[in-house]
């Protein structure tokens, strides 16, 4: 691509970004809208469903509210006035929309065979009840919400004693996964033996490298505070180039988003259903997930 093409691409995708933004928010709305309610299917299939669009609501919920920012935060104070795009907090909750997806890439999406499948889900599900075990318990309604909490403990364990990919784990790693420590092994890989991170599901759900490690990392230290993302604040508000910064978060999430789609509707029959028949929905879904997967071509 010579300097020429680039710029001419780069104009339009700059143009492009924004508009966009609506157009995929309002594609992933219908086809959720699409997939409800639920089928009547098996109560354990129906509670991961369940979970599953629970989770989109998640990130689309991330979604509306980053678009909500881009406009300006505006408040007005007795000794002093607010008149800011909040690009901090876009970049926080494209993080957490980023995660979401990938949530529902790796437990929902890409399992092949249903070893692989109940071990994530279950030991995703195994994690949430763990990440509250020790939390003081002041009110008397948590103490029933603990041992709830445990009685679901007993019965996933139960359930995982079998699963091929649990036995693969060490007996140290599930003593420690149930005393509330090495939570993420739900992303355990049984491969490579490791837990995978989530710029390596990023690179399995066919992101580009710029995107599941460059990007993903950036995105990190702004919820974090690292020193370069605190630098960058000061730069961009001494430089006044907010529009730019906000084109970027918008265009990660259209890929995010786009791929969120396309997800949502391979796990869902009745979305997909809703997505063939929007031609200028589909469209769009398939031009933004091709730009999430050639992005490296631009950097080379």
């Amino acid at each position: 691509m010579t300097q020429s093409e680039f710029e001419q691409f780069n104009a339009r995708f700059n143009a492009q970004s924004k508009q966009a933004y609506e157009k995929l928010l309002n594609v992933l709305a219908q086809v959720m809208r699409a997939s409800s309610p639920l089928p009547t299917t098996d109560v354990g299939n129906r509670e991961r469903l369940s979970v599953a669009q629970g989770l989109s609501n998640k990130f689309i919920e991330h979604a509306v509210t980053i678009l909500y920012l881009s406009r300006g935060t505006n408040l007005v104070l007795p000794s002093f006035r607010f008149s800011f795009v909040d690009l901090v907090s876009m970049n926080v909750l494209t993080r957490a929309s980023f995660e979401a997806f990938l949530t529902f890439h790796h437990v929902f999406y890409s399992p092949l065979t249903k070893d692989e499948a109940d071990y994530r889900y279950w030991m995703y599900k195994a994690a949430g009840a763990l990440e509250r075990h020790d939390f003081p318990t002041v009110i008397g309604k948590f103490e029933q919400t603990r041992l709830e909490d445990e009685e679901e403990l007993t019965q996933l364990r139960e359930k995982l004693k079998p699963n091929a990919i649990f036995q693969s784990l060490t007996e140290a790693q599930r003593t420690r996964f149930f005393a509330g420590k090495e939570l993420n092994l739900w992303r355990w890989d049984p491969d490579s033996k490791k837990v995978l991170s989530w710029s390596g599901i990023a690179i399995h759900a066919k992101l580009s490298e710029v995107l599941a490690s460059h990007t993903y990392r950036l995105l990190a230290g702004r919820a974090h505070s690292s020193f370069l993302s605190v630098l960058q604040s000061v730069e961009t508000r001494k430089s006044g180039s907010q529009e730019e910064d906000i084109i970027v978060t918008t265009s990660i999430i259209n890929i995010v988003m786009a791929n969120m789609v396309r997800e949502y509707c391979e796990l869902f029959p009745k979305a997909q259903e809703a997505l063939s028949k929007d031609r200028e929905g589909s469209g769009i879904v398939n031009w933004w997930i091709l730009m999430g997967r050639t992005l490296d071509e631009f950097n080379k």
